[in-house]
Parts: structure tokens; C-alpha cells; sequence
């Protein structure tokens, strides 16, 4: 038989004991493979599976089923506290709080709203002033490897994202412990409330989670489903995993998937909230709110508008674009609804963003670089400090968005130019 016949030149010889070994090794590793005992896989299978842990039960009373409802034990909100999503632009928002604290003027919030980075921060705002410093140095300290890990390129597509949140998951349990989670859980029995929103991909709605009752639980598994909700509420669709929860229903449990709360709602504030303020002030209408009125303080992490740019005529940079001009014109029509909300509870409205003239930019928002944090949280500072520097009208909703650069004279359109008094 030919395939047996012995190779004619020394070319032929090296190709034919090359191929003979690599043969043999094959054969001696499909042996050694077969031959182990089943009981090692299953083995390996039990213990893989039992370094996951289950998701926490969601129990009930831990979400706001209506959010337009009045909400039970609530004290008389006077200063209300939204901080939008924006990533690595948190840190921002970070330095506002803690520039506004060193003012001597920031007040204690009877409401805190948080999607996204925001709700990373909002715990630590809802505390006060205390927890600046450790503000600071979460959002100036880290790096993107202490938030995720990207997956091997040849797994991605049978993933449900790019990267895996596991030092994110790690980070937040160092932070929310037991100590932690007393002190919001007092809070909240006298009447302040700490909300995070995340977005469910069943019902492709916004979720609002209330934390003071999740904070109430016992831990573990209080401490676990508070620090899953933060977890979820940051989870980038497509980028970082989706968390699961689940849930009783009719003696049958379900299981939903949860994402970045900003998908849905990139600040919010509970209808239920300025109900209650417009109740207790009367139905009387006031267009510009007396003094002594509530106050309504909304964050931006980031500008208000994208930065202007070419851009190539090819599928993903379009497509980039054009998510962008979403998510920003998604943020000034969430300001406008809370503007026109908190006018019609009497409440005084306040905004503050990063200057649009502000040379800070980031590869993405989700790039965790430390010099453009640190730069953003100085920023951030001095905002703050300086008043802090806040608008009292959100930005134009007009097809022109009367945006400086398109107009040969800047100029800024406002409906209320002054404070209210």
C-alpha cells in the first residue's frame, strides 16, 4: 500500500515523522481525555455551579408598583436631589457635591434619585457631607480594570456582553456593607427616601427600587439585593451583563433581566414626590415659587450637548452618532419634564452640567481614565464651590436648540434669566 511505502527524499522523511508524531500525540491525548472517569465532570459541573450564587428572592414593598401614587411615610419633602447616569462623567458630579458641601449651603435631601453613575453616588449623597471623600477617591482613583474585564473576542458573540462586571460586583460589596446599610435603613424611617432606577428588559420599562426598604432588610440578603440593584442600574446594554432578579408570583417564580437605568430614564424624580408637595402647598398655581418654597436639584453628569464633529461615512460611526444625539437629546427632554413638574408643584428648580466649553474628553464614557476623572471631578469642585453655579431652566427643546455655535452671536434663551427669590 502506497501510504506505507518508505518517503524517497530527506524532504519527504522530515514531512512523514513530523506527521507520525503529531499523530501519535493526538492519539495519546484523545486516550487520556476518554479515559477519565465521568464523575470528575460532573464533579467540576456541581462545583462551578456553586460558586455562583442564586439571586435574592425580590420580596414585596421594595418597588414603587405606581410611581405617581402618593408615597406612604414620606416626610414633607423641602429639598429634592436627582443625579443622572453619564459614567466615567460621575465623577463630575462628584466634585459639585463636594465643592457645594465646603459652601456651608448644602442642605440635607429628604429625596434621592439615582440611574445609572448616579446611582452609584446616590448612597453616599443620601448620607451627606461625610461621604465626599470617599466619593472622591472612588471616582478618581480607579481604573477600568477595577470595573470590568473584557471576554475573550471568541466567546463574545455567545455572550450576553463584551465584558464580565466582576471587580464592578467586587467594588460595590466593599463599599455597601452592613454599617452602611443601617444608617440608610434609619434614615428612611424618618421619612427620606433614597430611589435607584433600572430599566427590565421584559417590560421594557423603568423599574424605581426603593433603597431605604431594601436597606431595612436583613443581610445577607438585604445587603445583596441593595448591592445588585446598583449593579444592574450601571450595566451598559451590550457592554457589561444584564442582572437577574427574581421574583414570587402566584406561587410561581420568575426571573427578569435588568440593565443601565439610564436606558430608560437618565434622571428621574417619582411623580409621587411633587404630588405630595402640591398637596400640601394647595392648588393654587405658582408660576415663579415664593420664597421658602421646595427645591428641586437635578445633576448632570456630562454637557448637555454632544461635542460637535465630522464623521465618516461608514456604518458604526453613523451609527455611534446618532446614539449619541439620542442619549443627549433623551437627557435635555428629562430636564424639561422635571422643569415643567416641579413648576407645577411650586417647587424651585435647579440644574447644573458641565460647561460646554470645557476641554474634558473622553474616549468613552465608560473609558475609566484617571486623569480626565480627576479633571472632572476639579471641574466638578469648583462648580460646586462657586454657588454652586446652577441654571433654573433646563436647556431649549426648540429644532434649533438655539445652541451658541450655531448662531453668528451666542446667546443663551431663558425663561426665568434670574433666580427665584
Amino acid at each position: 500500500m502506497r501510504f506505507l511505502q518508505h518517503p524517497a527524499t530527506e524532504k519527504d522523511r522530515s514531512r512523514f515523522w513530523r506527521g507520525w508524531a503529531a499523530g501519535v500525540s493526538l492519539g495519546i491525548l484523545a486516550l487520556v481525555v476518554g479515559c477519565q472517569p465521568r464523575w470528575t465532570v460532573e464533579r467540576f459541573s456541581r462545583w462551578a455551579g456553586s460558586q455562583r450564587e442564586a439571586p435574592v428572592v425580590v420580596p414585596p414593598g421594595v418597588i414603587l408598583e405606581a410611581p405617581n401614587d402618593l408615597i406612604p411615610g414620606l416626610r414633607a419633602p423641602r429639598h429634592l436631589l436627582a443625579l443622572s447616569s453619564g459614567g466615567l462623567y460621575g465623577a463630575y458630579t462628584a466634585g459639585v457635591l463636594d465643592g457645594w458641601s465646603r459652601t456651608g449651603g448644602r442642605p440635607e435631601f429628604d429625596v434621592v434619585t439615582g440611574s445609572s453613575t448616579g446611582a452609584l453616588i446616590a448612597p453616599f449623597a443620601f448620607l451627606g457631607s461625610e461621604y465626599d471623600a470617599l466619593a472622591m477617591q472612588l471616582y478618581t482613583n480607579v481604573q477600568s480594570e477595577d470595573i470590568y474585564r473584557i471576554r475573550a473576542w471568541v466567546t463574545i458573540p455567545f455572550r450576553d456582553a463584551l465584558a464580565t462586571t466582576a471587580p464592578l460586583k467586587r467594588l460595590i460589596a466593599e463599599q455597601i456593607h452592613q454599617g452602611l446599610m443601617e444608617k440608610i435603613a434609619a434614615e428612611h424611617q424618618k421619612g427620606r427616601r433614597l430611589y435607584v432606577g433600572t430599566t427590565d428588559l421584559r417590560t421594557k420599562r423603568a423599574v424605581i427600587w426603593d433603597m431605604g426598604a431594601i436597606a431595612s432588610l436583613p443581610c445577607p440578603e438585604g445587603c445583596r439585593l441593595f448591592r445588585d440593584v446598583l449593579l444592574a442600574s450601571a450595566s451598559v446594554p451590550g457592554v457589561f451583563p444584564p442582572v437577574e432578579f427574581h421574583w414570587e408570583s402566584a406561587g410561581q417564580r420568575e426571573k427578569t433581566l435588568h440593565i443601565d437605568g439610564a436606558v430608560t430614564a437618565p434622571l428621574f424624580m417619582p411623580p409621587g414626590v411633587f404630588a405630595a408637595i402640591a398637596i400640601a402647598q394647595g392648588p393654587q398655581f405658582q408660576p415663579h415659587p415664593p420664597p421658602g418654597a421646595p427645591n428641586f436639584y437635578a445633576i448632570v453628569a456630562g454637557k448637555v450637548y454632544p461635542e460637535e464633529g465630522p464623521v465618516r461615512r461608514r456604518i458604526l460611526p453613523v451609527l455611534s452618532a446618532t446614539t449619541e444625539a439620542v442619549l443627549f437629546a433623551q437627557m435635555r427632554s428629562e430636564l424639561a419634564n422635571l422643569y415643567w413638574q416641579s413648576r407645577l408643584a411650586g417647587v424651585r428648580y435647579h440644574m447644573i452640567a458641565l460647561r460646554q466649553e470645557a476641554d474634558i474628553t473622553a474616549r468613552s464614557s465608560v473609558s475609566f481614565n484617571q486623569t480626565v476623572m480627576k479633571q472632572l471631578y476639579y471641574e466638578g469642585l469648583h462648580d460646586g464651590w462657586a454657588g454652586p453655579r446652577w441654571r433654573f431652566i433646563p436647556p431649549s427643546l426648540s429644532p434649533c436648540d438655539d445652541y451658541p455655535s450655531r448662531t453668528a452671536h451666542p446667546r443663551i434663551l431663558m425663561l426665568n434669566p434670574r433666580p427665584n427669590p
